[in-house]
């Protein structure tokens, strides 16, 4: 009997060892297969900040960078050699095929929002020179660049496009697509999660939730009103308060109505729009801006998104399938769930 005690005693202590490095290497595994990077830069105008959990983080953090760094080669209008700026310059040209889809998208925003999303008043924002030193436009100069936009003047055949005139611009969409090439490259090198943002515009990756934080309109940068609860979801916001100017005791902000080529005066002074697109979020949280709650609602719901409206007298609108998801943080602020 001594003998068997001792000889089990040798068998739990080896069974205990193995065990223990069993469990020593699934640490090890689990740590690498959750490591996270953190990165920040500049581009597209703006600051980028990418936050990547999975076993490949550093590869694929360096990889947007270099991609997003790319995009904006492409997508800028102010480089000479950018895709963009070669279109305006030529009046057209053949696309990449990205570059075709990316337009063929803006365009259907364009037609089905009645034009209250325009990539083509490059000109008109020229005026009011927004970001630089802005001030209101002579109205001659403003009527003239106005009368040669319009996204009707764009057309599109494969890859083939003909501009007719006016001045094409993605900077109402670019960010947003920037999120959809990023969550391209989550996927090829199997991140676990991310949380990316690029200005106004953030993709949440993976299956579990985040907290997304919808900025005050009368606040600083770091203060928001409301939390979102997300998973795998783009979020792109459109305020007046972004980029805006006083001149003779009036507020002129960034966000063009296409008719008037004057900022859109509304009831509104924020849209958020979640969508699985980033293109679509980016470009809708413009267009429904300028449409108003009504109707930027149809339009929202015609593209399967939701979106949140803040007015100036501090109501939040939430569509139906958004509104369980939002948590009010600043009392001062009243939630209303909007129906059509």
């Amino acid at each position: 009997m001594i003998g068997g005690d001792c000889n089990l005693k040798k068998i739990g202590a080896v069974v205990a060892a193995i065990a223990a490095v069993a469990l020593i290497a699934f640490i090890a595994w689990d740590s690498i297969f959750n490591c996270t990077v953190t990165k920040d830069f500049f581009a597209m105008d703006t600051v980028i900040s990418v936050k990547v959990t999975g076993g490949k983080a550093k590869e694929c953090t360096d990889e947007i960078e270099k991609r997003i760094q790319e995009l904006d080669g492409i997508l800028t209008r102010h480089k000479p050699t950018s895709e963009i700026s070669l279109i305006n310059k030529n009046k057209g040209g053949t696309l990449s095929d990205k570059t075709a889809e990316y337009f063929r998208l803006l365009l259907d925003v364009s037609k089905k929002s009645g034009g209250a999303f325009d990539f083509t008043l490059g000109a008109v924002s020229d005026l009011w020179s927004f970001g630089k030193s802005p001030s209101v436009p002579d109205e001659k100069e403003l009527a003239k660049a106005l009368s040669e936009s319009g996204y009707e003047n764009v057309s599109l055949s494969g890859n083939n496009l003909t501009l007719k005139s006016g001045i094409v611009d993605f900077g109402a969409a670019g960010k947003g697509i920037a999120l959809d090439e990023i969550r391209t490259i989550l996927e090829d090198t199997k991140a676990k999660e991310a949380i990316i943002s690029v200005g106004g515009s953030v993709l949440i990756y993976g299956k579990n939730e985040a907290k997304v934080g919808i900025r005050d309109p009368y606040g600083n940068a770091g203060r928001s009103i409301a939390t979102l609860n997300l998973s795998g979801s783009c979020i792109s916001t459109s305020g007046s308060y972004e980029r805006c100017f006083e001149e003779n005791g009036t507020t002129y902000h960034h966000i063009l109505n296409p008719e008037t080529g004057f900022p859109v005066q509304n009831e509104l002074v924020s849209v958020t729009v979640i969508s699985q697109s980033g293109l679509l979020s980016d470009a809708l949280s413009t267009a429904c801006f300028v449409l108003g709650i009504e109707e930027g609602t149809k339009l929202a719901e015609e593209y399967g998104c939701e979106a949140v409206f803040i007015t100036k007298d501090k109501t939040v609108f939430a569509t139906n399938g958004v509104a369980a998801k939002i948590e009010i943080t600043d009392n001062t602020y009243n939630l209303k769930t909007y129906e059509n």
